[in-house]
């Protein structure tokens, strides 16, 4: 066992973890920077490249930004939130840059209306182009890391559980998995920026095979509340086929171009001016189709872009498809579908995949975690600021945005005492419990537990839902809790990957419950949220937040609030 001590311990080393555990650190603090992955790898490494900067010809004060994000979030938004997002959306390239990233500026090195993007649900161009998409912010991001002195890292190291001591996070009890060593971490401030879970869908979903909700869990069991889990984003553009292929995105709204036709199996048009909608509307169009029994035999629509290539803009687009920041769309769809598809000469066949989490752990503006002390939550781990649905090239902002305050007050917040003295009873029950999952010996193979969970959120509380279905995936989840209690680790040290699973499946079964719960408890239609008993959006009824908590009893529920309309609400 290795112990450390530190001012700040930021877990999560994607974009949000970065900016935090960077801003930390130039305040004088002493960081330990912790990864699952690698530092600049998970989601922030596969991003297909735009980022929303915020309205240019503007007084910087971000209205038209907050109405687009609050009205494309169907008014379930933490409006406050959304506020300090719109107001200060203009830094994030700026801190990109800085880091070591790079966006796309006009001949004369500025960021000019010329060098925009309308992406659907925004109102105006505010979309920044990232030449190099994901791997190039990845990299600018370890740039930034390694030119701090006061950042140390940990890679390849999962957290196991936070320590908790009247009420106050004090650091984590963490597993490496390269070199099989238990590393216990003592932090006066503890920052959870592991990212989203929406790999509780694999194989239907194009994130990072990270992204099982560790830090949704860890909140969660530390006395944290989550909200909205229910609004769980579903890329509209993904292949559906060859099986292997399936899930992987090849396209957003805004790239079905001018003239781009989504249709239905039957040749007609299923959402017209698709280009300009959100991901939730044009997701739920196609996830209604098919419903009614109109998609194709692979279970899709058909995006048919061939008319954007006689179309003055639409050629443009094309052009981008061809050997633009979008040729990786068009490789992937040759292999796929073939060449003809590839040239816009046949449809593509699509269907939603698990993409984004929109709920997350309730946080106020400075991503101070509510109810749990010395915790802060930022970047999709945190929930409030994207309600119903989460508009294109708004997340890469939220990481640069809300890192960069929770690391400012997590700095602001540190004492000039060293870290309060851990309980070592606490520690030592903690690494027991984890040297105890070590090569125990049962009837379950870990990795088919998992396995049967996404199968079943897939099957029962994906995209479509109903009370039946979410009700049977919910008595599931409880049969895969019995079992994981008689489960089968390998007893090696180093590269334990059954170990890994275990310890993730830990984090998903609560965050799957979460959602079920959250799905069934809101009985309405609204934002990515379908439910086919309840197809209408009822602001009469449910203008209202879904808040999961556990009890005393350490079981998980969900309750509801009011939505707090601090600025705008439906019809003004």
């Amino acid at each position: 066992m290795v112990e450390m001590s530190c001012d700040v311990l930021c877990i999560g080393g994607g974009g949000a973890g970065v900016t935090a555990a960077i801003t930390a650190s130039e305040k004088g603090t002493d960081v330990i920077l912790l990864s699952k992955d690698h530092i600049g790898y998970g989601n922030t490494r596969i991003i297909g490249g735009i980022m929303a900067q915020g309205d240019v010809e503007t007084d910087r004060k971000g209205e038209n930004f907050f109405r687009d994000m609050v009205v494309g979030g169907d008014y379930l938004n933490n409006q406050k939130l959304c506020r300090v997002l719109a107001q200060e959306a203009y830094n994030a390239p700026i801190l990109l840059e800085r880091f070591g990233g790079m966006v796309k500026r006009d001949g004369k090195g500025i960021i000019s209306p010329e060098v925009l993007l309308q992406v659907g649900g925004h109102t105006s161009p505010r979309s920044l182009i990232l030449p190099s998409a994901g791997p190039g912010v990845g990299q600018g991001l370890c740039y930034g890391v390694a030119r701090r002195k006061n950042i140390r890292t940990i890679e390849k190291t999962i957290v196991f559980d936070l320590l908790k001591e009247g009420g106050k996070v004090l650091g984590a009890v963490c597993y490496q998995l390269t070199s099989g060593e238990i590393i216990v971490v003592k932090a006066q401030k503890t920052i959870l920026a592991t990212g989203g879970g929406a790999w509780i869908y694999y194989p239907h979903t194009d994130t990072s095979r990270v992204a099982t909700g560790d830090g949704f869990a860890l909140a969660l069991h530390a006395g944290a509340r989550l909200i909205d889990m229910e609004q769980v984003q579903y890329i509209p553009f993904t292949l559906t086929h060859p099986l292997g292929m399936s899930g992987i995105v090849v396209g957003e709204p805004f790239t079905a171009g001018p003239a781009g036709v989504l249709k239905n199996v039957n040749g007609r048009d299923i959402l017209p001016g698709v280009a300009s909608k959100t991901r939730a509307q044009v997701a739920n169009a196609i996830i209604l189709e098919v419903e009614k029994g109109n998609g194709t035999k692979y279970g899709g629509c058909l995006l048919d872009l061939k008319a954007n290539k006689d179309h003055p803009q639409g050629s443009i687009l094309y052009r981008h498809y061809r050997e633009g920041v979008f040729k990786p769309f068009t490789d992937l769809v040759r292999i796929a579908y073939g060449k003809a598809a590839a040239e816009w000469e046949e449809p593509w066949d699509v269907y939603p995949a698990g993409h984004f989490f929109m709920g997350g752990i309730v946080i106020n503006e400075w991503c101070q975690v509510e109810g749990v002390e010395n915790l802060y939550a930022c970047g999709e781990t945190a929930g409030g600021i994207h309600g119903g649905n989460r508009l294109g090239s708004v997340a890469m902002t939220e990481l640069f945005v809300f890192g960069k305050r929770a690391g400012e007050k997590a700095a602001e917040d540190i004492s000039d005492h060293a870290c309060q003295e851990v309980d070592r009873t606490l520690i030592n029950d903690h690494v027991e419990k984890l040297r105890g999952m070590i090569g125990r010996k049962g009837k379950y193979r870990v990795i088919e537990l998992k396995r049967e969970l996404q199968k079943t959120m897939w099957e029962k509380v994906g995209p479509a839902r109903e009370e039946e279905k979410l009700k049977a995936g919910l008595e599931i989840f409880s049969f895969i809790e019995e079992k994981f209690k008689d489960i089968t680790i390998s007893g090696a040290c180093k590269y334990n990957t059954e170990l890994l699973d275990a310890l993730e499946l830990r984090f998903m079964l609560p965050v799957a419950r979460s959602v079920a719960l959250s799905a069934l408890a809101r009985q309405e239609s609204r934002g990515a949220h379908v439910r086919i008993d309840y197809p209408e959006r009822d602001d009469r009824s449910w203008l209202k937040n879904i808040v999961v908590e556990k009890n005393d009893k350490g079981e998980i529920f969900a309750r509801t609030q009011a939505v707090e309309l601090s600025y705008l609400r439906p019809g003004n």
